[in-house]
């Protein structure tokens, strides 16, 4: 094993010499080194090959990754390592595609054709011409290659698609591929006629999945003709159900969900599919499943229920990442009515199990942003809930409307401040910060951070009161701060002393002197803590016209209140 490690790490040595110190010619022998059988020196010659520069053999090297590319007596470990070399290299500059494409008879034409879909190119449109050209070609495989890349780099085809139907079948697929991809609704009448003129059970499939992706109304009413004669087509139902939903949801995917919703409910409501449930355990793409719950879900409400309570016991069961949380939270979104997720949270107890409810409340939250206001005032006087009342907090923050904001707003401040979890103390206070413009609420704060124990809640009532004294620049609440500072509540001092220099606040002269004013009045204070606190916030207050008034803290015994001084200034 140590010799093998040893071989490797010296075959990688003299990869990196070649690549520093060899000559144009010598950097060809990098190629050579895409043959091993291990996996780090492939992948270290593949990097030294495209981290060489154009003016120390990379033309050369690109030479003889596209020779061995295409022929056949290399390796297909080599050939494979190659091609795979051209296509990182392709996604940086793809430029160098195109001076292979009609070279040499044709050598080059057929990778050229597929790797110039990975390429990254300036301008963007610039293969086009070329694989317009490669198109034209007279082998089969390269006109396949190349209106496939045309789909995937969304060029315009011009018309060479519409005679591309008339190929062979591996160009015909490529064609209904990329009419798909560039979502052609023109061809919509001529796939249909392919569709209704072949019995070819792929082509049909493959028409089907182009089609879904061009959409519209057109496309919609096509599947409902197909569903209600599936006895003639004899089609995969789960295949048409899967392009419904596509059109449905995928294809709406920058519109409203609702609508979505019903465009889907209406569609399903003229078709019958004769599906079971358990078709779920015959597929595993995610379209597949997505659909056939979402299916069940919009058209059944019985079993919609039973989806519902199925999907989320398996979450609640399984340790998932992140991505799966995602996944199956999407699922949530497509199956669940709202009803369903109230229901739920309103039926639980405190024996209730509560483990992962954050996700039905991240999902009402989406869907019917509202009812978390309903949510949030069913459990405003009930204890203990915790686990349900911090993502209703969390979650709250989606509420957009205007009119929904003040109810919030007072749920918020009368009860959620108010609970005996120090944690949903301080997610209300932080969404009330989020939610609300007015600083109409910040004297009931400031009672209540008078009165909070926990220091992070505290910081929490500090920063949403200087973001809120910031936003309403109200004078009543500038001085409500100002007025607070007194030796007869060093507390309420300290905070107020904390809150005004929080921020980059701009006071007028008036203020400021003001301000001093009250300053003063704390050069008797004993509290240490207070006198630095003081000394460090002067400097956003104009301390260099004031320093005469406030010399006090130069002259006092605490070293930090002096330092904290002169650094103010």
């Amino acid at each position: 094993m140590n010799k093998m490690v040893a071989n490797i790490e010296a075959t990688i040595e003299e990869i990196r010499d070649i690549a520093e110190t060899g000559t144009a010619n010598d950097k060809k022998r990098l190629v050579d080194f895409l043959n091993s059988d291990s996996p780090s020196i492939v992948e270290f010659a593949q990097d030294a090959i495209i981290s060489t520069n154009a003016n120390s053999g990379k033309k050369g090297l690109i030479k003889k990754l596209m020779d061995v590319s295409v022929s056949a007596s290399f390796s297909i470990k080599l050939r494979s390592n190659s091609f795979d070399t051209l296509k990182r290299m392709s996604t940086q500059n793809g430029n160098f595609l195109l001076d292979y494409a009609g070279k040499n008879s044709g050598q080059y034409d057929r990778i050229a054709a597929e790797l110039i879909r990975y390429g990254n190119f300036k301008p963007r449109k610039l293969p086009e011409k070329t694989l317009i050209m490669l198109a034209g070609s007279s082998d089969e495989i390269t006109r396949a290659n190349a209106i496939e890349s045309i789909g995937i780099l969304k060029l315009n085809p011009g018309k060479l698609l519409f005679g591309a139907l008339n190929d062979n079948f591996l160009v015909l697929s490529a064609a209904v591929f990329s009419i798909g991809e560039l979502k052609l609704k023109g061809m919509f009448p001529k796939l249909k006629e392919m569709f209704l003129a072949t019995q070819d059970r792929v082509v049909r499939n493959m028409i089907i999945e182009s089609l879904s992706k061009i959409g519209g109304d057109e496309v919609a009413d096509f599947f409902l003709y197909l569903s209600n004669n599936n006895d003639r087509f004899k089609l995969d139902k789960i295949y048409i159900l899967k392009s419904f939903y596509k059109i449905c949801f995928i294809g709406d995917r920058d519109k409203n969900t609702s609508v979505a919703k019903k465009k889907l409910c209406y569609r399903l409501s003229e078709i019958n599919l004769k599906i079971s449930i358990f078709s779920l355990l015959d597929y595993e793409e995610k379209d597949a499943i997505d659909s056939i719950l979402c299916y069940f879900s919009l058209s059944n409400h019985k079993k919609s229920r039973k989806i519902f309570k199925f999907v989320f016991d398996y979450y609640q069961k399984t340790d998932m990442d992140e991505l799966e949380y995602v996944y199956v939270k999407n699922i949530l979104k497509k199956i669940t009515r709202p009803k369903y997720i109230m229901e739920h949270i309103k039926s639980l107890n405190q024996s209730s199990d509560l483990d992962k409810i954050d996700i039905l409340i991240d999902v009402l939250s989406e869907i019917m942003p509202g009812d978390i206001i309903n949510l949030l005032d069913f459990y405003k006087d009930r204890k203990f809930f915790i686990a349900i009342k911090l993502p209703l907090l969390k979650y709250a923050k989606r509420i957009s409307p205007t009119h929904y904001k003040p109810l919030l707003s007072d749920i918020v401040i009368n009860y959620y401040m108010e609970d005996v979890s120090g944690d949903v103390r301080k997610s209300s206070v932080a969404l009330l910060g989020i939610i609300t413009k007015d600083a109409f609420y910040i004297e009931k704060i400031f009672t209540n951070l008078l009165m909070e124990k926990y220091s992070d809640v505290a910081d929490a009532y500090i920063e949403t009161l200087s973001n809120l004294l910031n936003i309403g620049r109200n004078k009543k609440y500038i001085y409500f701060f100002i007025d607070n500072l007194s030796l007869r509540n060093i507390k309420a001092t300290e905070y107020s002393l904390t809150i005004l220099g929080n921020k980059n606040r701009s006071l007028n002269d008036r203020e400021i002197l003001d301000l001093y004013a009250k300053f003063i009045t704390l050069r008797h204070c004993k509290s240490v803590p207070l006198k630095r606190l003081l000394a460090k916030v002067l400097k956003k207050f104009d301390l260099i016209n004031h320093k005469g008034e406030m010399s006090f803290l130069l002259e006092d015994d605490d070293e930090d209140v002096r330092l904290n001084y002169l650094e103010s200034l």
